[in-house]
């Protein structure tokens, strides 16, 4: 069985599985050759397309990381300057903790080529986590703080994501062109050649056959012409004597008649 889409497959130095040579075995062999090359066709299907998801991935990763170091410090000289206006900033965030998240991050999970991959969907609450911070002074700063560090917090969010989907996607590739490799270098080549020595096997078996079926035939036609040979043989002299016979009684003289006496002289 041969793919029609792929180059034949180098058979050279392969070691074929132990079997026995029969008609159900080669069947057997058929029909994992027909799988394998199914499975080999699927495998390089899920390569191509996780190879396709790991470029993309890669791509909004490279969007996601470029600048974010240059956020990161505007975030924290915000932040700097909001701790300028409000020294006691960290103790007010501190003390707002147990109460209801501003952001709150839901899992699922998507199938790109049967992988599995995650992905966080960012929700925001609307809970005034600060009501009355920066009401004094430097409201306007605080504000863009928030501002800066939320936009912070959710970059982050999504360069978890991508790195997490990153590195399931590359693992599933990584996967599937190996047993791409192990379908068309090991186990096709071995099944392919398991399959010629069983057919190689049953011709010769089907030659051995057809000869002695010959030989038979040549030894009862030798015993048949003997036979007739022995009845000609024995028929012949039967014959021979037969024909002596009747050239012994053909070469015979005929008995001679004895003369009749004359009448006439006797009476006289």
């Amino acid at each position: 069985m041969n793919d029609e889409d792929e180059e034949e497959e180098n058979t050279f130095g392969v070691v074929r599985y132990p079997c026995m040579p029969s008609l159900v075995a080669l069947q057997q062999m058929r029909n994992r050759l027909h799988l394998a090359f199914l499975g080999r066709k699927l495998m390089k299907w899920t390569a191509l397309a996780t190879g396709r998801e790991l470029r993309h991935l890669a791509s909004k990763l490279y969007e996601v990381y470029e600048g974010f170091g240059e956020d990161m410090r505007n975030a924290f000289i915000l932040l700097a300057r909001s701790r300028y206006f409000y020294p006691q900033l960290n103790n007010i965030v501190t003390e707002d903790i147990p109460r209801t998240a501003a952001v709150v991050v839901q899992q699922y999970t998507k199938q790109v080529s049967s992988v599995k991959i995650v992905q966080f969907e960012i929700i925001e609450t609307e809970y005034p986590p600060y009501e009355h911070l920066g009401i004094e002074r430097g409201g306007q700063t605080i504000q863009e703080t928030k501002k800066a560090w939320l936009d912070l917090l959710k970059r982050i969010i999504m360069m978890m994501q991508l790195r997490a989907s990153f590195l399931t996607v590359e693992i599933a590739n990584k996967n599937a062109t190996k047993k791409v490799n192990v379908l068309a270098k090991i186990v096709i080549p071995r099944l392919n050649v398991t399959s010629h020595y069983i057919l190689s096997e049953l011709e010769e078996k089907e030659r051995e056959e057809v000869f002695r079926l010959k030989r038979v035939k040549q030894k009862k036609d030798s015993e048949k012409k003997l036979d007739e040979m022995q009845r000609r043989a024995e028929t012949v002299p039967k014959a021979i004597s037969a024909e002596l016979v009747i050239l012994k009684s053909e070469n015979e003289p005929a008995p001679r008649k004895k003369p009749e006496p004359n009448i006439r002289n006797s009476q006289q």
